[in-house]
């Protein structure tokens, strides 16, 4: 992804009026799906020159942190599949 679909995708300014129960959310994909985009904006990070993407993403990061935490705490999370499912897609990407 680029650094502009990260900054979309974690706008501080975009509050969803859609409301899902909790036990609706399946916290284990959203955590591999938020610790997958912290991996790949870090590297975004490292490797942009220009100031205002390194800030936006910095935004990107510190929102998908904050996500990702709360994903954690939640229940229905299990830290076995996710870590396997992570494990698997980044070593997956290295091969790429």
């Amino acid at each position: 992804m680029l650094v502009k679909q990260y900054a979309i995708k974690y706008n501080p300014n975009n509050k969803s009026k859609l409301v899902i129960p909790r036990n609706k959310i399946n916290s284990t994909k959203k955590w591999v799906e938020y610790s997958l985009d912290i991996h790949d904006m870090s590297k975004l990070l490292m490797i942009t020159n220009n100031l205002h993407d390194k800030f936006t993403l910095m935004q990107a990061i510190d929102i998908a942190q904050r996500k990702k935490d709360w994903h954690y705490k939640q229940d229905n999370f299990d830290i076995r599949a996710a870590s396997t499912v992570l494990q698997a897609a980044l070593n997956a990407s290295k091969k790429f």
